[in-house]
């Protein structure tokens, strides 16, 4: 398959890269607070991860018209702790620097550029990935291909040479908009069977599998 040597690699952030998920979780759980509704469990408020902001504060306020007045407090809450808990999942930091020395890497995620930037720069790997596209950067968020072209324009890589890694099936939904194949990780948010479902060509169990498939 053609992700085999793929010169430039688009990874997801969250549930790929990074395990992010108690970060937004207390995040959310503040917003909530500051609304005087009771905090919901970690493992649900996860589930509610992947399609951007404005769709994980409907799902977890279960009210789409507090949205616009939530937003700003989950802004303020998460913007403040982007890496108190968040961590690269086991042997991504040596993945990401072991690629990022001859290949372009890239992020595409639905989070909003700025924290994606940030999280990316606060684990030392903004050499490394120095293409990073958030949600509020294009017109439309994932499954749309905007960030995708947007990369390939930016770069000037070949999307017959680019590879899409992903976690969830609105990456693998992203990759075939943009005509790129998909590897999926089974370590993020949705597991091997859904990603399968959702028609990733490859689905690794880890950074060092994901590795060698790549090179």
């Amino acid at each position: 398959m053609r992700f085999m040597k793929a010169e430039f690699v688009i990874f997801d952030l969250d549930g790929t890269l990074v395990d992010s998920r108690l970060d937004l979780a207390n995040a959310v759980n503040r917003t909530l607070e500051d609304f005087g509704r009771s905090l919901l469990p970690v493992e649900q408020i996860v589930t509610f991860v992947g399609n951007g902001v404005v769709r994980l504060l409907e799902r977890a306020m279960g009210d789409p018209s507090l949205v616009d007045a939530a937003r700003p407090l989950f802004e303020r809450h998460y913007g403040d702790a982007l890496l108190v808990h968040t961590r690269a999942y086991p042997g991504v930091d040596r993945l990401v620097r072991a690629l990022g020395a001859d290949r372009t890497l890239a992020v595409a995620t639905n989070k909003p550029g700025e924290w994606a930037r940030a999280i990316v720069a606060g684990l030392g790997w903004s050499d490394a990935i120095p293409h990073v596209v958030g949600g509020d950067d294009v017109a439309h968020l994932k499954p749309a291909p905007d960030m995708a072209e947007r990369l390939l324009e930016e770069t000037g890589c070949s999307s017959g040479k680019a590879v899409m890694v992903g976690d969830l099936e609105v990456d693998v939904e992203f990759a075939r908009a943009a005509g790129l194949p998909c590897i999926g990780v089974s370590w993020g948010l949705a597991g091997c069977d859904r990603l399968q479902a959702a028609g990733a060509q490859q689905i690794v169990d880890s950074a060092a599998e994901l590795e060698r498939l790549i090179r």
